[in-house]
């Protein structure tokens, strides 16, 4: 097959989305031909070839800018960059048999509705989350209400949906009235065989966050319970790692309360962060909204048991089943989570133990087979 895939982030931008479509799209491209059109990025090249797929970056994104506050718009040029040059490319590339569009955005799924229906490529849409009301929460009104409106009718637009998750496709069914029988759900994944080649001792008390900087991901509440914690247990710290807009404030909040162990990290090559992983004790997800959290899968892989938050929409509890391979507490409890994996070997072991078992079934190599066989089915049904 020939299959293009749109999505406004991309590596070496880190969010999980596009590292999604990183990890399969380097799997399929070994058997088909793979096109990926996204957002350029600052000291990247708008044309490459990178593990066997063909990059086509638009415009410019400062990679160090929030994704929150900077989507709207950004998604709205990254749009009308693919409308402009992709019917060109797609004529000097020949046809496609399948398109599939990342959703994390409300206008891409329309500009990859146009290319779909103009050159007669059957649309496939990969969701992460479905925001329904929650526009309401991240955008002014003026921003929110369209948002919320383009939403409703994204799922019109497909021929076949992809959801990351359970979750997902439950609000896709309840919230956006998607007929169940044009939704498969195929989870994101981890790549089993880089983490069983990184070996790291394992340090009692040290606790990792790993992920974009922002608001939503309420990294400021890990640090004001590990404040807590740190009163009992002076042999504890904490790691963050990842960019994004809320560093300074985070960074103002541990001087504030006086942390003076917690260790800021920018992203890291991937053996790196894999040994990091093995050797932190906890990896903690704050965060309140999630189409699933790939890093709680590679928390397990790595044998480092997860800490998530239980909010009304995020997915985590797709992944985590609490007490079993992590637990899932609300978030004012974060503090006494953690304090029970730093005391309670059993449980500890138990959940580090159901971890490693969990995940097995969650290797991309899987998830890309799995996707391969969706695409195949739409091209054949349409």
């Amino acid at each position: 097959m020939k299959i293009a895939l749109l999505s406004t982030w991309f590596p070496p931008f880190i969010v999980g989305s596009g590292n999604r479509f990183y990890e399969v799209g380097r799997r399929l491209s070994r058997s088909h031909e793979l096109h990926i059109y996204t957002t350029g990025i600052d000291g990247c090249v708008d044309e490459e070839y990178m593990e066997g797929m063909h990059i086509h970056r638009y415009g410019i994104h400062n990679i160090s800018n929030s994704v929150e506050k900077e989507s709207y718009v950004l998604n709205l040029k990254f749009s009308l960059h693919l409308l402009k040059k992709n019917l060109e490319l797609i004529q000097k590339n020949n046809k496609f048999d399948i398109i599939d569009c990342n959703i994390v955005s409300k206008t891409l799924p329309y500009a990859s509705y146009f290319i779909s229906k103009s050159t007669h490529v059957p649309l496939v849409e990969t969701w992460h989350e479905v925001w329904y009301k929650e526009n309401f929460g991240q955008y002014s009104s003026m921003m929110a209400i369209p948002g919320f409106y383009l939403e409703l009718y994204m799922p019109k637009l497909s021929d076949f949906n992809i959801a990351v998750s359970e979750t997902t496709k439950r609000r896709l069914i309840d919230l956006l009235k998607v007929n169940p029988n044009k939704i498969s759900v195929i989870s994101n994944g981890v790549d089993l065989k880089k983490f069983n080649g990184v070996s790291a001792e394992k340090k009692h008390g040290r606790i990792l966050y790993v992920g974009r900087l922002e608001s939503h991901k309420c990294i400021d509440t890990l640090l004001l319970a590990y404040h807590q914690l740190k009163k009992g247990y002076k042999d504890i710290e904490l790691i963050l790692i990842g960019k994004g807009p809320q560093r300074e404030n985070l960074e103002n909040l541990a001087q504030k309360l006086n942390l003076k162990d917690i260790t800021f990290l920018d992203p890291m090559p991937y053996d790196q962060l894999i040994a990091t992983m093995k050797s932190s004790w906890i990896l903690v997800l704050p965060s309140i909204r999630e189409g699933q959290g790939i890093v709680l899968l590679e928390a397990m892989a790595a044998g480092t048991p997860p800490i998530a938050v239980k909010a009304e929409g995020s997915a985590v509890g797709d992944v985590i089943k609490d007490n079993y391979n992590g637990l899932l507490v609300p978030q004012g409890e974060i503090e006494n989570a953690m304090q029970k994996l730093l005391t309670d070997e059993d449980l500890y072991t138990n959940l580090r133990k159901n971890g490693l078992e969990f995940v097995k079934d969650y290797d991309w190599d899987k998830i890309a087979q799995r996707t391969a066989e969706i695409y195949e089915m739409v091209k054949r049904t349409q």
